[in-house]
Order: structure tokens, then C-alpha cells, then sequence
């Protein structure tokens, strides 16, 4: 059981880096290809109710992706303290 709880905490946990990582990473305004030239602008336009709403969920789900890390590090933890033998 200890190593069932211990590689859901890590699968949760990875779970949760990707999710943060892949929703955090988007939230840019600057223009990619202009700043790997040099020529770096950074530009907020109005967003859109679409835009907000893509926002939001992006938003959303990187916290979800938080407390998957939180989960899977307290599952890891807990996994620790328990006994190896059935």
C-alpha cells in the first residue's frame, strides 16, 4: 500500500507541474518571434469576453494543477510514516 500511495503522490504531483507549467507559460503578451530577434514588444490589448474567458480557465486550471502538488507531496509524505509490511 505504502508504494501505491507514494506513486499516486508523484503521478499527482507531475500531473500537477504539467498542468501549471503548460497554463502558466501561456500567459504572455509579449511578441515570441520579435523578442527572439532582439526586438522584444510587450502589448496588452483589450481583451475580448472570449479572451477573458480563456483567462480564467487558464487560471482555473493552473490552480487545480497547485493542489495536485500539494495532494501528491502530502501523499508522498504521508506514504513515509507508513508500515512496509501487510
Amino acid at each position: 500500500m505504502k508504494i501505491i500511495i507514494n506513486s499516486l503522490g508523484i503521478t499527482l504531483a507531475t500531473l500537477g507541474a504539467f498542468l501549471v507549467w503548460y497554463f502558466i507559460a501561456q500567459l504572455n503578451f509579449a511578441d515570441k518571434e520579435a523578442y527572439l530577434k532582439g526586438k522584444g514588444v510587450l502589448t496588452v490589448p483589450d481583451p475580448s469576453p472570449e479572451d477573458i474567458k480563456k483567462l480564467k480557465r487558464e487560471i482555473f486550471f493552473s490552480k487545480c494543477g497547485l493542489a495536485l502538488i500539494v495532494v501528491g507531496g502530502a501523499l508522498q509524505i504521508i506514504s513515509n510514516f507508513l508500515n512496509d509490511n501487510p
